[in-house]
């Protein structure tokens, strides 16, 4: 059998340069913007492994006293999962940092998390998540998101005492 090489390496080159079309098409620059969603807020229970439900959204959650399970709090909690939603019109890769800092008393850092590269799924919206260990009972916690020029900030007083 005789193999032309020359024939060969001219259609390999075709095709990897169609290739190279191809691909540079589907992942052109984004037309949508990804945007920062909802905030969630949600209590650890420590009894059951439960989560509360959004604490940001129930306007009056107690958070006194939780570390013993007072308050609004169903059982002990300690911990907190903060939850950041991104949306968008569809599936969009962003290479826009998400920063999330949360500061406690005095302004002191009390957790800090940068997410790179977010990929948003076809569904148009993708959730990322920080867990804050040991705040309850510790005082106001301030969260500062910043997502390029988008901005988002909460407050939540996790006061404690008898």
């Amino acid at each position: 059998m005789k193999v032309c090489y020359g024939k060969l390496l001219m259609h390999a080159a075709t095709l990897a340069a169609l290739s190279g079309i191809v691909s540079a098409s589907a992942y052109a620059a984004p037309t949508a913007q990804v945007k920062l969603g909802k905030v969630k807020a949600q209590l650890f229970y420590e009894e059951t492994g439960r989560l509360s439900q959004d604490i940001m959204q129930a306007k009056d959650f107690v958070l006194w006293n939780t570390c013993i399970g007072e308050g609004s709090a169903e059982e002990i909690a300690n911990d907190l999962l903060v939850s950041i939603e991104l949306t968008s019109t569809g599936e969009q890769y962003n290479a826009t940092p998400l920063r999330f800092v949360a500061k406690g008393e005095n302004g002191k850092v009390i957790a800090e998390r940068t997410f790179s590269g977010i990929l948003v799924p076809s569904s148009g919206r993708v959730w990322k998540g920080v867990w804050l260990r040991d705040v309850a009972c510790g005082g106001v916690v301030n969260i500062t998101l910043t997502f390029g020029k988008q901005t988002k900030s909460a407050e939540m007083d996790f006061a404690g005492g008898e």
